[in-house]
């Protein structure tokens, strides 16, 4: 193994991010960690002119650069561009426990990039193609969905169930109870379900309810909750408000229906 300190100058960043969004907390636990306990799994690099291209160990630089630490133990590989690519995947995804979001972007990034299929670049990191749809489905969700999985506060899979939902205003208000009450994807898939099942009678409500509105133009009547008429005290946006007293009964008459379920 051909392992050498190498200037901090020296090293390039990966050419294949995973990972776009660092967990502070973690960060701060690697860099006492390396204070403490020194540096115990050396960088992987790789040659590239004149410099070294860095393929595993990108938050470990970070790390004792912050310690201002000059140079780095690296373990140098001479390989080729899919090898490498391998490598810092590998890295991501086993050693750093990389955000659902960022791994989706990463798959579509070598869908478009090399022209393959979704179960061509899973099988290729040994998955199925499902398990690929599964990530790359989260790049196309809404900005402020995204921004929840990135950031932790929703997890993926509870976001796409939340996709089954297709009244926006609806999948919007309940997004918003899934983060408040933190809950698990079963409790958000609970909650799909039951819209799914009462999809028709809520879907017909709405419709009354944005008949009434468009002929009441001109009224000021504030807005109010559709379930039970409670006055909105801001206007959330929208041409109808499900308050959160009539979220949260929906979801927890979910929950119940699931508990009873034999």
């Amino acid at each position: 193994m051909d392992v050498r300190s190498l200037a901090l100058t020296e090293l390039l960043p990966p050419l294949y991010p995973v990972r776009t969004h660092a967990d502070d907390d973690k960060m701060r636990e690697l860099v006492r960690s390396i204070a403490t306990k020194g540096l115990l799994h050396p960088l992987v690099v790789t040659p590239e002119d004149g410099s070294y291209r860095i393929l595993a160990g990108h938050r470990r630089l970070i790390a004792v650069r912050g310690l201002g630490w000059q140079d780095v133990p690296c373990h140098i590989m001479d390989l080729d561009g899919r090898k490498a690519e391998d490598i810092t995947v590998e890295e991501n995804l086993v050693r750093e426990d990389v955000n659902d979001l960022d791994l989706g972007y990463f798959l579509k990034h070598i869908c478009d990039r090399e022209g393959l299929t979704q179960r061509q670049v899973a099988e290729r990191y040994g998955h199925s193609g499902a398990w690929a749809n599964r990530y790359i489905r989260l790049t196309k969700l809404d900005d402020d969905t995204q921004m929840a999985v990135q950031e932790g506060v929703l997890e993926g899979r509870a976001a796409l169930e939340l996709q089954r939902i297709d009244n926006q205003d609806l999948r919007e208000a309940y997004t918003r109870e899934a983060i408040v009450r933190e809950q698990s994807v079963t409790q958000v898939r609970q909650v799909a379900d039951a819209y799914q099942r009462n999809k028709q009678a809520i879907d017909q409500g709405i419709a009354v309810m944005q008949t009434v509105q468009q002929e009441q133009a001109v009224d000021p009547n504030p807005l109010c909750c559709f379930g039970c008429g409670t006055e909105a005290t801001q206007r959330p946006g929208g041409m109808y408000w499900l308050c959160g007293g009539c979220t949260r009964a929906i979801a927890e008459a979910a929950q119940r229906e699931a508990a009873a379920e034999p």
